[in-house]
């Protein structure tokens, strides 16, 4: 799906020049960081390129810390979810 076909249906639903698609990806790095998540981890997660040395010599996926963040996060947006729900 392109970032062209998420805004738009962002538009529709009524968050034109509230929300981006890419505003999706900020919010996860910004709180899965905050939730103590390792930057390598939630990198490696947004297909993010690391710089320098580290880039270069590190091609390591932390599939399963991976796996565990985004349940973490899953888990997360469910409470958000609950509470909201009340």
């Amino acid at each position: 799906m392109s970032d062209g076909a998420i805004n738009a249906a962002l538009a529709r639903i009524g968050f034109k020049d509230e929300m981006v698609g890419h505003g999706f990806r900020h919010m996860a790095s910004t709180r899965l960081r905050e939730l103590g998540w390792p930057r390598e981890a939630v990198e490696a997660q947004l297909s993010h390129k690391v710089g320098g040395t580290e880039g270069v010599y590190n091609m390591a996926e932390y599939l399963p810390k991976r796996r565990e963040m985004m349940q973490a996060l899953a888990d997360y947006l469910d409470g958000l979810k609950r509470s909201s729900d009340g």
